[in-house]
């Protein structure tokens, strides 16, 4: 029989997390399983309108059943203890907010709760439980996950650039001097930047419809993002499949090929973000577009291909009789 596959996600929350979460229950459904979503918490109309396209249906409890699989975000691995009898999923999105948050529910729980509930029974912290099985999206959380005594093995699961930046996606695109930048990341690095480079028009890709960013990151010739990378973060592969040029860090997931498979000498280590040396930089590459995109050719053709990698993944993990 069938088992229903339940996906955990926080309800009206519009990250890359939970998109991730709604393309894979978009996945399952296509492929003849029964997919539903499980938001953690009670909101009227809890999906959020950049998910409807999705049309995953969604429940906000459910009965726990050795005849369920649930899938969680590493960032909600504290609902692992409420459902012993079911199969679960974790999907590790991202490493660093599984300790992060874990850490911020320790810390909001009043003194009852923390004299007659036992931690290691509110939050997980690898023990063992054959129920549990763990799938990465990032070469770091793999070989995080390679270091802890698991019960089950491990598999690999990434999720995709929405079909919006593929629609009428141009041969050639019509580039302006801009650079985009997400200003939640890295921004005094920035700010620093624009000052000694104003000739060029700086955009920070906030307050946007999704639409908007689309088309903001089709006309910019590069993206930078000198912030931390928690997963393979979303806007700098949409900026690939975009045209544009990319500018990173190497803190977190970019330090590793597999995950951000740009050229090395984009991506800069702390000691190298001397100003004279990035904005030359930069400069070379607003100046020889065309030449430097030719460079991030294989990893956006790499990115243009994770909507089909997906459902192959998502066949292998859920092989039917």
């Amino acid at each position: 029989m069938q088992k229903n596959i339940y996906i955990l996600c926080p309800p009206k929350k519009a990250t890359g997390g939970p998109e991730a979460l709604h393309q894979l229950g978009y996945i399952l459904n296509s492929l003849g399983y029964n997919a539903t979503m499980l938001y953690s918490k009670y909101r009227k109309n809890p999906v959020h309108p950049f998910y409807k396209k999705y049309n995953v249906p969604h429940v906000m409890s459910i009965k726990d059943s050795s005849n369920t699989i649930i899938i969680i975000p590493e960032s909600m691995t504290n609902f692992i203890a409420k459902y012993p009898l079911s199969e679960k999923k974790i999907w590790w999105l991202s490493l660093d907010f599984y300790e992060v948050l874990m850490n911020s529910r320790e810390k909001k729980k009043n003194w009852f709760r923390k004299l007659f509930v036992p931690f290691k029974h509110t939050e997980y912290r690898f023990e063992a439980n054959k129920t549990v099985t763990h799938w990465y999206q990032s070469q770091r959380t793999k070989e995080f996950l390679e270091t802890k005594k698991l019960d089950n093995q491990i598999a690999y699961l990434c999720d995709y650039v929405t079909e919006l930046f593929f629609e009428d996606l141009p041969e050639t695109f019509s580039k302006e001097n801009c650079i985009t930048y997400n200003p939640k990341k890295g921004l005094d690095k920035i700010e620093k930047l624009k000052s000694l480079l104003p000739q060029y028009q700086w955009i920070p890709l906030s307050q946007m419809t999704r639409e908007e960013m689309r088309d903001t990151l089709r006309k910019a010739k590069l993206h930078i993002d000198f912030g931390y990378f928690p997963g393979r973060d979303k806007i700098p592969r949409e900026a690939l499949i975009s045209g544009t040029c990319l500018l990173t860090g190497r803190e977190g997931t970019a330090a590793f090929k597999e995950d951000l498979g740009i050229p090395e000498k984009y991506k800069l280590a702390p000691d190298a973000l001397q100003s004279e040396k990035v904005v030359a930089l930069i400069n070379h590459i607003m100046t020889h577009y065309e030449e430097v995109f030719e460079e991030y050719k294989d990893f956006r053709k790499f990115v243009a291909n994770e909507k089909t990698a997906m459902i192959e993944n998502v066949k292998k993990l859920f092989p039917k009789d």
